[in-house]
């Protein structure tokens, strides 16, 4: 979950400081099944018998088109990382809900085995695995199916995430399922020297949630992971339970935490690390998001406006390493992007995060930074995983914030940062460290006999402390720049070395390819008739009619009136399982909503999110005196599926229509309609998606060819009017041949009213929000056909709001200052 949680912590900050993570409480017991493969103890992982710094990259292969998951490892080997970091959610996993609880027929796991055997095998990298059953991560329901809704209580109180016993069930029936394929990845499955999981989370950021009993929750996943394989450590982030826990079993898990801090405050990273470490001080000082930029919200601000760069990625990196983590991991690393609509309930397609590596797989200035630090960690990571130190007091100007941490051979590490965001400091500054401790708490593990062993070679953490005289060195680093001194045993600081390296800057290729703006463009409305339509129980679900994706379906009445009830009967309500929105006609006619700003359908389902829709509560409501008539009428109704809340209400609710009819008032349902229902629109079941579909007889209309096409921004959409429910458009365009040599990724700029999904060539490549911020899209090169002579076919299938489903302009763009030769 990106989330600063509502509590600032202010930490007074001594005069001297006396620093280590490791000299609290000795003769901690863990258990480690093959301590010669993997352990870790106060000071770092062990993998091998070999000190191990954790340099790790999130990458979410969901969020990524298959085709293109060996470009974005390759880009994140080659900047230095070690280890690759993915959640695993339930619901990418078991779309179709099983026919009960012990049924796992429906797990389809094939592509997690695929992204595992990539990373380990074929580039050789570690891999950190966290499948929740709880993950935030912007994603549909936080990684909860939709139909698990259904086995919720109903009470209007928050289910998943606690201890209530189905829902613990139902997470056991997930991480049962999901542990017994990572434990064949794991690297104590793996000969020595091959690559493998290293680290296994349970839930996620609980300390967010607030439920009684968390335990009951967390230890029956222990049990679940353990009793199906799980051989490497457990940890959690953000989880107080797990943090230097006294049970029996949840003192085998430890806690990290996740830094995301505003531009000027890296300097909290390094004292909440320091603080981490000193309440858990028998586990590695771990950094499980460290913030890689933002989301962006539908009605807000895209990622690339988030004010996280290049010079705050080296901050917070250098300042976690200065309180002692010896692991971090970039959330995120690469985004991606929210394909076919599995962004959580308000998020844009685009989740490019403003990441190192960018939605559309180019790099920039965070990713040479990750490089650079990379560079760092693959020289000097060994000797940090057992350095002691931390922040101390400085002399100087009152800009800078660092310290000191040693080596045990004694070299001294010296970070600095300028906290100032607008000047560079250039001065002498004098560090005052103190007494730097060593490691001093012993290590044991239980072999198989039950007895307790030391696993750590005292030799090597032996305790005691290593007094060190304050020293002045010459500081120079740009505004909010940071860095490190590093300085072999016995050197003046006149002989230290600063550290990270510059990069040395990629050659881009000089191009000149010019954007495609579209002419002409075929249009026809849905079908309605056409679709597969089918009776609805009375009061019953999406989910439970096997719908737990996010696409667009109809409902439809027919039904017969007197003159009488005609007159007597202006509004039609519906009462919706969550806080979608719908678009009617009545005879063929559009519906006027009682409360237009209601179709706004990015602002509205954020009122009341916290609370359920009761079962008299009418939350789409229309005027329809005048549209009905005597006799028979058809109303026809396309449900817009807003998305799975990835936290709280709405999570827990089912989506789609539990009653609709005609009333005399606005506020009570005095005419109740039978209805039925289709699961998609007829287009979808039409194949109109689809590239080889026969189009020849849509209308074909023109585009706007000269306008300015903005490329982001809120409510610019064209103003239009609502004319039907769904409308279809389909473009043609084609690319010009490209040298083998060079990569350049392509963007659609769209300008359109109405909301809906588009398919480039038949893939699913998100969801349209007229209202912003999002106007470019990206079109994964791997379902582009490039050549004069290949045809490549957009579609948009849009559902009218308010302002209609007007395609006014499109171009399809070449992204010219992300072009690399490729390698």
């Amino acid at each position: 979950m990106r989330r600063i949680l509502g509590v600032t912590l202010v930490l007074a900050f001594m005069a001297k400081v006396n620093i280590s993570a490791m000299s609290m409480h000795s003769d901690t017991t863990r258990y480690f099944p093959y301590p010669d493969r993997i352990r870790y103890d106060g000071s770092c992982m062990t993998i091998d018998g070999k000190d191990v710094f954790i340099y790790s990259a999130a990458f979410h292969y969901f969020r990524c088109p298959q085709e293109l998951w060996r470009d974005r490892f390759r880009k994140i080997k080659q900047a230095g990382f070690n280890t690759v970091e993915t959640y695993i959610p339930w619901n990418w996993h078991e779309r179709t809900m099983p026919d009960n609880i012990s049924d796992t027929s429906k797990f389809d796991f094939r592509e997690l085995k695929a992204w595992l055997k990539m990373a380990q095998e074929e580039f050789g990298l570690y891999t950190i695995v966290r499948p929740g059953p709880f993950l935030c991560a912007e994603w549909s329901g936080g990684g909860y199916p939709r139909w698990i809704s259904l086995f919720g209580p109903g009470t209007g109180e928050l289910w998943l995430r606690g201890a209530d016993p189905v829902h613990v069930k139902w997470s056991e029936h997930w991480l049962n399922a999901v542990s017994k394929v990572v434990a064949g990845e794991q690297l104590t499955r793996k000969k020595k020297g091959q690559k493998g999981v290293i680290l296994f989370q349970l839930e996620n950021e609980y300390d967010a949630h607030d439920t009684p009993n968390k335990d009951v929750l967390l230890k029956a996943l222990y049990r679940s992971a353990r009793s199906n394989g799980i051989e490497v450590p457990l940890f959690t982030c953000l989880t107080n339970e797990c943090r230097a826990s006294k049970d029996e079993e949840l003192s085998q898990v430890f806690d990290c935490d996740n830094y995301y801090v505003d531009l000027t405050e890296a300097p909290s990273c390094a004292r909440r690390m320091v603080n981490l470490r000193k309440a858990q001080p028998d586990a590695p000082g771990m950094v499980t998001e460290l913030q890689g930029g933002w989301f962006s919200l539908v009605t807000g601000r895209l990622s690339e406006e988030n004010y996280s760069d290049a010079r705050h990625l080296k901050a917070i990196s250098l300042m976690s390493l200065l309180g002692g983590a010896t692991g971090i991991n970039y959330y995120m690393f690469y985004g991606g992007t929210h394909f076919a609509g599995w962004g959580a309930r308000g998020m844009t397609t685009s989740y490019d995060y403003n990441a190192a590596i960018r939605e559309n797989g180019a790099v920039g200035a965070k990713y040479t930074v990750a490089k650079e630090i990379g560079d760092f960690l693959r020289v000097y990571g060994g000797q940090l995983a057992r350095s002691a130190g931390g922040p101390c007091e400085l002399q100087a100007s009152g800009k800078l914030f660092g310290g000191v941490r040693v080596a045990p051979d004694g070299t001294r590490f010296v970070f600095l940062h300028n906290t100032d965001p607008d000047h560079g400091v250039k001065e002498k500054v004098t560090l005052v460290p103190g007494k730097i401790d060593k490691p001093s708490v012993p290590m044991y593990n239980i072999n198989q006999h039950g007895e307790r062993i030391l696993i750590r070679d005292t030799d090597t953490s032996a305790a005691g402390s290593l007094a060190m005289a304050a020293f002045t060195i010459e500081a120079d680093l740009p505004a909010l720049g940071a860095g490190i001194l590093v300085l072999p045993p016995g050197a003046s600081p006149e002989q230290g070395e600063w550290w990270p390296k510059a990069a040395v800057a990629t050659p881009r290729p000089v191009l000149n390819i010019q954007p495609v703006r579209i002419a002409v463009a075929k249009r026809v409305e849905d079908p309605v008739a056409k679709a597969v339509w089918k009776p609805l129980p009375a009061a019953t679900s999406l989910p439970a009619l096997g719908i737990s994706d996010f696409r667009y379906s109809l409902y439809r009445s027919v039904f017969q009136l007197t003159s009488t009830e005609v007159s007597s009967e202006p509004y039609l309500l519906f009462n919706m399982f969550t806080r979608d929105i719908v678009a009617v006609t009545v005879n063929g006619v559009p519906a006027k909503r009682l409360f237009p700003d209601r179709a706004d359908a990015q602002s509205w389902p954020t009122r009341n999110a916290d609370k359920r829709i009761g079962n008299n509560e009418f939350d789409n409501r229309f005027e329809v005196a005048g549209l009905l008539k005597a006799g028979t009428n058809e109303i026809v109704v396309a449900y817009e599926n807003l998305g799975h809340a990835h936290g709280y209400m709405p999570m827990e609710e089912p989506a789609g229509i539990r009653a609709g009819g005609l009333s005399v008032t606005d506020t009570l349902l005095s005419h109740p309609l039978s209805w039925e229902y289709a699961a998609d629109v007829a287009g979808i079941t039409q194949n109109y998606c689809q590239p080889g579909f026969d189009a020849s007889s849509w209308e074909k209309m023109a585009l706007d060819t000269t306008g300015d096409l903005p490329r982001k921004g809120n409510r610019i959409q064209p103003k239009d009017r609502q004319t039907g429910l769904f409308t279809w458009y389909r473009i043609e365009f084609y690319l010009p041949d490209i040298s083998s040599n060079i990569w350049i990724p392509w963007m659609a700029r769209i300008n359109a009213s109405g909301n809906g999904y588009m398919w480039l060539n038949g893939h699913n490549i998100g969801r349209h929000w007229e209202t912003g911020p999002q106007r470019e899209f990206y079109l994964p090169e791997c379902w582009l056909n490039m050549g004069k002579q290949k045809k490549n076919v957009l579609v948009f299938g849009l559902r009218q709001t308010i302002n209609g489903a007007q395609l006014h302009a499109v171009e399809i763009r070449p992204c010219i200052e992300d072009a690399a030769f490729k390698q």
